[in-house]
């Protein structure tokens, strides 16, 4: 059988969604935390990027945590995170290309951001972002994205939630209590078993982001 070979870092979101597909396939595989501060010579060969996720699977490299995900789900089809349906399949990416190209920067950019001056504007595009996230959900019977199966949609979206108390406690960011239906999802992922193996309190995401928000990584 060949080996899966995982490489990420425990603060990065984007790592977090492989963790938990792979944590609902129960796909067996080898993981190994890559310092992105101090990468080894020996990464920096096998990754075009030099940045995590990344799988190595025989001799195949995979990298972009959606590609990857999307990989995962064509090796090991059982249980299924996307629909069959190829109509339904669509909806689903059209939500995950949501994340990855309006929710996710606006989430981060509000962190990274170190121009104060550009705040407000960035917490009013998170706003409608969260919004239109909302309006989707409701529109669902749930608790999930796509109704009563968790999916990649939701994997997708739910690593920049667990993060959010470092917008609170840097931006004053909180995610708004009229999400009534986002809290309904976010409760229902924060109790799925691939979620509790992987999560980490606030105090972690607080003190590893204290570094950006000061402007000391460049140091």
């Amino acid at each position: 059988m060949t080996t899966l070979h995982f490489y990420y870092n425990d603060v990065c979101p984007f790592a977090y969604r492989v963790r938990l597909a792979l944590a609902e396939k129960a796909i067996p595989h080898e993981a190994q935390i890559i310092d992105l501060e101090n990468i080894p010579d020996w990464y920096a060969d096998i990754s075009p990027t030099g940045k995590v996720p990344l799988l190595k699977y025989g001799d195949d490299v995979v990298w972009e945590s959606t590609v990857i995900n999307e990989f995962l789900e064509d090796v090991f089809p059982d249980p299924p995170l996307l629909p069959r349906n190829p109509v339904d399949r669509a909806h689903a990416r059209i939500w995950i290309e949501y994340c990855n190209s309006t929710f996710q920067p606006n989430c981060c950019g509000l962190v990274f951001e170190l121009d104060e001056s550009r705040h407000e504007a960035i917490r009013t595009a998170l706003r409608d972002s969260l919004t239109t996230i909302e309006k989707a959900l409701s529109e669902i019977p749930g608790p999930y994205w796509l109704g009563d199966r968790v999916s990649l949609v939701d994997l997708t979206y739910y690593p920049f939630f667990e993060h959010m108390p470092a917008l609170t406690e840097y931006r004053g960011f909180e995610l708004p209590k009229s999400l009534s239906r986002v809290h309904l999802w976010l409760e229902a992922m924060q109790a799925r078993p691939s979620v509790q193996v992987n999560r980490q309190p606030p105090a972690f995401y607080i003190e590893a982001y204290k570094p950006y928000v000061e402007g000391r990584m460049d140091e």
